[in-house]
């Protein structure tokens, strides 16, 4: 069932050991994830929001320069890309000794999770449902959820219900383009027009020359990925210029700048004192990667000195990056390579320190093909939170079946995926 219903949808079940339930937990955990994440998505808006009262003064504060190639799609009107700029987020999340920990947030329309977090919905209903209307667990699926967004979009803005996805399918490792059918399915089942445009197409698919066919075209697509592989973004301007709206608009990568996670980490003036015990609670200790004093466990230090006599508690990340690339973990690699490392973080300023966090393990049962012996092991997943215009999408999940932690990604890593369901009532 798992096989047949992510067929070529880029995950790894035809070759890794597949999960045979998922992750459990209580309705009041999974509440609490997202509300946490609701929250904290407020906390980073409102800190780009802070920053600076126009986008240039956004735009220094976080030490972006937009080029052809980064950052390359901010229309003219600022106040609609600030009101949508946080709409679609996948916070990654992992279950540390005190609870869950917030590592980072990924903002755009882009990231990964819907179709896989769907598609492990729809096997696990089949399977464990018993009756359909009233299996032992709740679903959130991701495809509503969106489609739910959309529809409030065409509203704000006079559009017609027409969706273009806008994506490639070697961004999903897919021969075809099925892991965005199917939410394109599930629009047109919801009286959208939809269709899967990809850059081969472009811009003949969304009627240019001539009539525009789309108005809205959600970005399932990273610049850089695009550019990475030659592909020109020319097109993509112009569409915008032709006045179809790219959703969600450019600044949400600035909520995704993890600068923001290092400012709220640190604290802000305009913080009150919820909003503090809200992030003590819920991110590790973070700080932006630049030489100088920083509180440590009520101790001004210096950073540079700390990071290298306690390697093996912290983690650097890239500000601006995705799929986990570019992330050194501390105790994962020698000495000499992470003094390395360190002074190239802080002597660029482009990234993050984050404490690590020790993920608990999950006993998961899995199988290694059909037929075989089923067996329990215990892993250390990653859970995604999928929101879309606030609303719960499912809890993308994460993991490698042996056991390892550290950066789990799915593309490069080989990761296995499913998602998390909470127990009904």
């Amino acid at each position: 069932m798992l096989r047949h219903e992510l067929r070529d949808c880029g995950t790894w079940v035809h070759v890794q050991p597949v999960p045979l339930e998922p992750f459990a937990v209580s309705r009041r955990s999974y509440d609490e994830l997202f509300a946490a994440s609701h929250d904290l998505l407020g906390l980073l808006r409102r800190a780009l929001l802070e920053a600076a009262p126009t986008r240039q003064g956004r735009l220094d504060a976080l030490e972006v320069r937009p080029t052809a190639h980064s950052f390359p799609f901010f229309v003219d009107d600022d106040e609609f890309e600030l009101r949508h700029c946080a709409t679609m987020a996948r916070p990654d999340v992992v279950i540390g000794p005190d609870g869950p920990q917030f590592l980072e947030f990924n903002v755009s329309g882009a990231f990964g999770g819907p179709t896989e977090a769907h598609g492990f919905g729809q096997a696990w209903t089949r399977l464990y449902g018993g009756s359909v209307s009233t299996p032992p667990f709740t679903v959130d699926d991701p495809f509503a959820a969106r489609a739910d967004l959309l529809e409030e979009v065409c509203a704000e803005l006079g559009l017609p219900r027409a969706v273009a996805l806008v994506g490639n399918r070697v961004d999903r490792r897919g021969e075809t383009t099925r892991y965005f059918d199917g939410e394109a399915a599930h629009l047109r089942e919801r009286g959208f027009r939809a269709e899967v445009v990809e850059p081969g197409d472009l811009p003949g698919a969304i009627g240019r020359p001539g009539r525009l066919r789309f108005a809205l075209a959600l970005r399932y697509f990273a610049p850089a990925d695009w550019v990475s592989r030659g592909e020109s973004l020319d097109t993509v301007h112009a569409l915008i210029a032709a006045g179809c709206v790219l959703y969600p608009p450019e600044s949400s990568y600035l909520v995704a700048n993890k600068r923001l996670l290092a400012w709220l980490s640190e604290g802000r003036s305009w913080m009150s004192e919820g909003d503090r015990r809200l992030v003590h609670r819920y991110l590790p200790w973070t700080r932006l990667a630049q030489d100088g004093k920083a509180d440590w466990q009520g101790e001004p230090e210096d950073l540079r000195r700390l990071l290298l006599a306690r390697r093996e508690s912290f983690v650097l990340k890239p500000a601006v990056g995705m799929m986990g690339r570019g992330v050194v973990i501390g105790r994962s690699c020698a000495p000499d390579r992470w003094e390395a490392e360190v002074a190239r973080a802080l002597d660029a300023r482009d990234a993050i320190v984050q404490q690590y966090v020790e993920p608990t393990r999950y006993a998961l049962e899995m199988a290694a093909d059909p037929g075989t012996e089923p067996y329990r092991a215990p892993v250390a997943p990653v859970l995604s939170p999928l929101l879309f215009g606030g609303r719960a999408g499912g809890i993308y999940a994460r993991y490698y079946p042996d056991g390892r932690s550290g950066v789990i990604g799915v593309a490069q890593g080989g990761a296995m995926e499913n998602v998390v369901l909470p127990e009904r009532g």
